[in-house]
């Protein structure tokens, strides 16, 4: 006799395997890091290959992002600036490397400070003041256009250009260079200069500089603002984007100020160096090209004026505004390409042949 068949038990049900739910806990965890550390990555890349940037509001952020808060400054670099008690800084004797995103050029700077020989201190026939234009935040020093100017001319050129100078402290500067050959002076005039120019004309022509203590603090404010850290790009573009105080736009030339040439006329006038008989040629070059501004055209009227002296109406004003474009500046930096600072020092080599040979007809 057969025995009968026990009925099997119904297996137990299955529990949700435990390491798959620590693994979808996990992915939900890294996937927005995972999304955050790529969206840096792409940054990174963007910042590194400008090219690659779309115009428009994402060129105008990352310009906005790298001049505030990752590019180096020379002025504050301590490889390459030092503290001045009446300047408050000027380049650092000897030779130094400045590096930014699109470029990595050596300065070779003099004893005066300035990025120039030690051999055109010397009795300069030309003396070139402007700021980092001038120069020549990026490009080589043989590219500056002090330099071709000398190329061009086979004139002696000093650059005495140094970055965020305003015509105030460029004519401190002027102070400092021995004029007996000096035959021309060429300004290179931005829209900043107006500030320092302005508040110089306000405080009864005095001139305060900041203790060095400032310029210390400033300087490592600087280095702890342009630091890297991990996700740096991306948490500071959202603080910028979410900012009610930041407008992105585009690089517009900026308003003439109603006394802006007659302000600027006023610190030329207090020259420690005596201009007469000397040509002086003004020229402006602003960020990223936007140099269409009133300001020549107004300074060419407010000189013509016979109230000033003679070397003021004198005074050679050179628009480049048509040909120094967006197109001869960085693209994610502000400042000039060695193509346009060649643009610059033809225009200037042919204003002063210009000079020289009405000088010669009027003899």
């Amino acid at each position: 006799m057969s025995k009968p068949k026990r009925k099997k038990a119904a297996p137990p049900a299955r529990k949700a395997p435990t390491r798959a739910l620590v693994a979808i806990f996990v992915a939900a965890l890294l996937f927005p890091l995972v999304l955050f550390f790529a969206g840096e990555g792409l940054i990174a890349l963007l910042l590194s290959n400008p090219r690659l940037i779309p115009d428009g509001y994402p060129l105008n952020l990352l310009r906005y992002y790298h001049a505030n808060h990752e590019r180096d400054v020379i002025q504050f670099s301590e490889d390459c600036a030092r503290y001045d008690s009446a300047l408050f800084y000027t380049l650092k004797p000897g030779v130094c490397r400045f590096t930014n995103r699109e470029f990595s050029v050596a300065y070779r700077i003099n004893s005066l400070g300035v990025r120039d020989s030690e051999a055109a201190l010397f009795d300069p026939e030309i003396v070139v003041l402007g700021d980092s234009q001038a120069m020549g935040w990026a490009v080589a020093q043989e590219e500056t256009y002090a330099a071709v100017l000398g190329q061009m001319t086979g004139k002696k050129v000093l650059n005495a250009g140094v970055s965020s100078y305003g015509t105030v402290r460029e004519m401190i500067m002027l102070g400092r260079i021995s004029p007996a050959r000096l035959r021309y002076i060429i300004i290179q005039y931005s829209e900043n200069d107006y500030d320092e120019n302005r508040i110089f004309v306000d405080n009864r022509r005095q001139f305060r500089i900041s203790p060095e203590e400032k310029y210390e603090a400033v300087r490592r404010f600087h280095r702890q603002n342009t630091k890297y850290y991990p996700g740096k790009h991306i948490v500071t573009l959202i603080k910028i984007m979410a900012s009610p105080d930041i407008t992105i736009t585009d690089a517009d030339p900026v308003a003439y100020h109603p006394n802006e040439a007659e302000v600027f006329l006023q610190v030329l006038q207090t020259s420690p160096v005596d201009l007469r008989g000397r040509q002086i040629i003004v020229f402006e070059a602003n960020p990223y090209g936007a140099n269409a501004r009133s300001f020549l055209e107004k300074l060419a009227q407010e000189a013509g004026k016979s109230t000033y002296p003679a070397y003021i109406r004198n005074l050679v004003v050179l628009d480049l505004s048509r040909e120094l474009n967006p197109g001869n500046y960085l693209r994610l930096d502000d400042h000039i390409t060695a193509a346009g600072h060649r643009l610059i020092a033809t225009r200037l080599a042919e204003t002063i042949k210009k000079a020289e040979k009405d000088s010669r007809r009027h003899r």
